[in-house]
C-alpha cells in the first residue's frame, strides 16, 4: 500500500510542482467551442480511455458498474427514486460492449443495496440506453430508448422484486418519406400515484422532421401506471423553443403540479408547468440569453456573460413554489470568433439558484454574478479563504460544463437541499492528465432559498468515510494533508424527494477526469449514498475534512482552529494567528511540496488567541504548508512565498 501511495503521490505532485508557484487569474484560460454540439445516442465509435497501470484495488460502496461513459448530453436525468418507507432504486446505462447496452438496476431495501450486478447485465430483453426510473404506487417503472421503434418500458407491481413486464411505446411517424421512423430518444419522467408524465425527443437525424421541427420534445401521459399512453403531443407553451433538444430538460411532479425545466445555453432557460394534470401548460422564463432567442452564431455577437452550461434542476416545494438551479460558465462571441464559434472561460465558478417568487433573472456579467444572493461557488477545501485556480491544469470536459455544475434540488419543509459537482482545489489534481478532479457536495438553504452559505454549510459527500478518496493519515510526506488521487466523482443525481428523513444520491466514479462519450476499456463504478437531511452542511463539512477532524468514527475534538496567515502571499515574513482550547507547547512545522521540512520550531500556545511570526525571506519561491500540532489537535494552512 505504501509503495502505491508513494508512486501516486509523486505522479500527482510532479505536475503540481510545475504550476503551483502562483495563483492564476481565472480569466487567463479561454477555450473556443462550436456553438452546435452533436447529441450522443450511444451508437458512436469512441476512443479507448486508458488509465495508469498503478491504480489500487479498493473496497467500495459501489452499487453497479459500466463501461459506458456517456451518462447524459446535458443535465442530470431521473435515474434514482425512492419511496416513503426509505427504500430506493437506482438505474444507469450498463454494458461492457455496445451490443450489451441496457439499464443496470439496484435496489436499497432500507438497510443496504443488493449485490452489484455485473456490467454486462441489463433488465431489458433488447439493446437500450438512457434509462430513467420512477415509482408507480408501490411498484416501479423504467423507461429507456431503443434507438429505433420508440421507448422500451419495463414495470413491475412490487418495487425491488419480481419479474419485469416489458412493452414498447411506439413513437409518432416522422414527416414525409420518414413516416416509418418512430424513434424516440432521451426520456424523462415524473409520476404521482399511477399517473406518469413522460417527455422524449423524436429522432435526431439531420433533416428528419416531426411536424416540421428537428428533434422536438413530445409529451405522453399514462393514468394507469404505464399500461396505456395518450397520443403524443407538442406542448403549445413551448412554441418557438421546442427544437434540437437532447437531455437539456427534466420533469418533476408534486402536489398535483407537474413541471418541466428546459435549460438552454444560447436561448432562454425556462420551465413549463401544469396544474391540471398535463392538460394545459404555462411557460415561465428563468434566465435569458444575452444574445436573444434567435441568435445567429455566424454573424452576431454577445458580450462576456454567464451562459448556462446545459445542467440544471427543478423542484416543487410543499407550498407549490418552483425552485430552479443551473450551472454556468462565462462566454462571449466577438469579431475574433469564426462563424459558428464562440469563446468561453470555464474559470468563473457560478452556480445560480432561483425560485418562482422572484422576478426573472437578467444576464449575469462578471460583476453582478458575484453579488447575486442565489449564487453558489466552488467549496473552499482548505480553509484559507481563497479558491485556487492553478496554471497548467485544465478542467475536465463534460460537454462544456462549468467548474461547479450538475445541481440537483429537493424542496421540503421550508428548506431547499442542493447536491452538485465541483472542481476540487490543489492538491486534488490528476497528474496523469493535468486536470482537476471533481467531487460531489451537498448544501442547504434553511429559509426556502432566500440565503445560501456555499463555504460553511457544505458537506463533501464523495469524501464519505466509506469511500476514502482522501487519506489524511497513511502518508510518508504530509501527515494529515496528503490526498491519494484515486479518481473522479461526477454525474451526481438526487432523488426528487427525501424518504424516511434521508436524501438519496448517486454518482459515477472513474479513475480519470473527463469522459470518452461511449464505451471505453476501463470500468466506471456507480455509487449511491444516503444522508440524513439534518446532516447536510453539518456533518462531513469541508473544513472538518481538511483539518483531519472527520474519520470513520465521527468528529473528534480538536483543540486548534481558525489558523490564518497574513500576508499571503509573502516575500519576507508571515504572521500566524491560531486559536487554542488548551495551554501548552506545540510543534510549528513548514514543509515544501516535496515534503521536506524547511522550518521547525517548538512554540508555546496560550488558551485563546495566539499570534506567531516566521521569517520566510530565505525560503525559495513556491507553495508551502504551515502546520501546528499538539497531542490534542492539529491545523494546517497553505502559504505562498514569492
Amino acid at each position: 500500500m505504501k509503495k502505491f501511495l508513494s508512486f501516486l503521490v509523486v505522479m500527482c505532485l510532479v505536475s503540481a510542482t510545475l504550476f503551483a508557484q502562483t495563483k492564476t487569474d481565472r480569466m487567463n484560460t479561454s477555450f473556443v467551442a462550436k456553438a452546435k454540439q452533436t447529441a450522443l445516442t450511444g451508437n458512436e465509435m469512441t476512443p479507448e480511455n486508458v488509465v495508469p497501470e498503478v491504480v489500487r484495488e479498493f473496497t467500495t460502496n459501489a452499487i453497479g458498474s459500466t463501461y459506458y461513459d456517456a451518462v447524459t448530453n446535458a443535465t442530470s436525468r431521473n435515474t434514482i427514486t425512492n419511496w416513503s418507507d426509505g427504500t430506493v432504486a437506482a438505474v444507469w446505462t450498463s454494458g461492457e460492449v455496445a451490443s450489451q447496452r441496457g439499464t443496470g438496476y439496484n435496489y436499497f431495501n432500507g438497510t443496504s443495496y443488493g449485490t452489484p450486478p455485473p456490467a454486462s447485465e441489463r433488465i431489458e430483453t433488447v439493446r437500450t440506453g438512457w434509462g430513467v426510473i420512477a415509482p408507480v404506487g408501490d411498484g416501479e417503472i423504467v423507461v429507456s430508448h431503443n434507438g429505433s421503434t420508440g421507448l422500451t418500458i419495463n414495470k413491475r407491481a412490487t418495487k425491488g422484486t419480481g419479474d419485469w413486464v416489458e412493452s414498447t411505446l411506439i413513437g409518432p411517424g416522422h414527416d414525409g418519406d420518414n413516416s416509418s421512423n418512430t424513434a424516440l430518444l432521451w426520456p424523462t419522467i415524473a409520476t404521482e400515484g399511477n399517473t406518469v408524465h413522460l417527455f422524449a425527443c423524436t429522432d435526431n437525424v439531420e433533416g428528419v422532421l416531426y411536424q416540421g421541427l428537428q428533434t422536438p420534445l413530445v409529451y405522453f401521459k399514462s393514468t394507469d401506471g404505464g399500461d396505456t399512453w395518450s397520443a403524443p403531443q407538442l406542448i403549445a407553451a413551448m412554441d418557438g423553443f421546442n427544437e434540437s433538444m437532447a437531455d437539456n430538460y427534466m420533469a418533476v411532479a408534486k402536489g398535483g403540479k407537474v413541471a418541466l425545466l428546459v435549460i438552454e445555453r444560447f436561448s432562454e432557460t425556462f420551465y413549463i408547468e401544469s396544474t391540471d394534470g398535463g392538460t394545459t401548460w404555462t411557460k415561465h422564463t428563468v434566465y435569458p440569453f444575452a444574445g436573444g432567442n434567435d441568435f445567429d452564431f455566424d454573424t452576431e455577437y454577445f458580450p462576456m456573460t454567464a451562459v448556462t452550461d446545459g445542467t440544471g434542476s427543478i423542484a416543487i416545494g410543499d407550498d407549490g413554489t418552483v425552485h430552479v438551479a443551473f450551472g454556468t460558465y462565462m462566454a462571449a462571441r466577438t469579431e475574433e470568433n469564426e462563424p459558428g464559434y464562440y469563446t468561453y472561460w470555464a474559470g468563473y465558478d457560478n452556480l445560480f439558484y432561483w425560485n418562482s417568487t422572484m422576478a426573472p433573472l437578467v444576464p449575469f456579467d462578471t460583476l453582478n454574478s458575484e453579488t447575486y444572493s442565489g449564487r453558489l461557488g466552488r467549496p473552499n477545501l482548505d480553509g484559507d479563504d481563497t479558491i485556487w485556480f492553478m496554471g497548467g491544469f485544465n478542467f475536465p470536459e463534460y460537454r462544456n460544463n462549468g467548474p461547479i455544475t450538475f445541481p440537483n434540488l429537493v424542496a421540503e419543509d421550508g428548506k431547499v437541499f442542493m447536491v452538485y459537482a465541483a472542481i476540487l482545489e490543489v492538491p486534488f489534481l490528476c497528474g496523469a492528465t493535468s486536470e482537476y478532479y471533481n467531487g460531489i457536495f451537498a448544501t442547504v438553504s434553511n429559509d426556502n432559498g432566500a440565503t445560501w452559505d456555499d463555504q460553511n454549510r457544505v458537506s463533501w459527500l464523495s469524501y464519505h468515510p466509506d469511500n476514502y478518496f482522501v487519506d489524511w493519515v497513511n502518508t510518508e510526506l504530509y501527515g494529515e494533508l496528503l490526498t491519494t488521487m484515486e479518481g473522479e466523482c461526477f454525474w451526481p443525481k438526487m432523488a426528487p424527494n427525501s424518504s424516511d428523513g434521508k436524501l438519496n444520491i448517486m454518482w459515477y466514479f472513474d479513475y480519470l477526469p473527463g469522459n470518452v462519450a461511449g464505451f471505453g476499456s476501463q470500468i466506471n463504478y456507480v455509487y449511491a449514498h444516503n444522508i440524513d437531511k439534518e446532516d447536510v452542511g453539518v456533518i462531513n463539512k469541508t473544513t472538518e475534512v481538511y483539518q483531519g477532524l472527520w474519520n470513520e468514527i465521527g468528529i473528534k475534538e480538536n483543540t486548534l482552529s481558525k489558523m490564518k496567515l497574513f500576508p499571503n502571499p509573502t516575500s519576507n515574513s508571515v504572521t500566524i494567528n491560531v486559536l487554542s482550547k488548551v495551554q501548552g507547547n506545540a510543534a510549528l512545522t513548514i514543509t515544501n511540496l516535496m515534503g521536506q521540512v524547511v522550518y521547525n520550531q517548538t512554540v508555546s500556545l496560550e488558551y485563546g488567541a495566539n499570534q506567531l511570526m516566521v521569517n520566510c525571506s530565505d525560503f525559495t519561491s513556491g507553495f508551502y504548508l504551515v502546520n501546528i500540532s499538539t497531542n490534542t489537535g492539529t491545523t494546517t494552512q497553505k502559504l505562498i512565498v514569492q
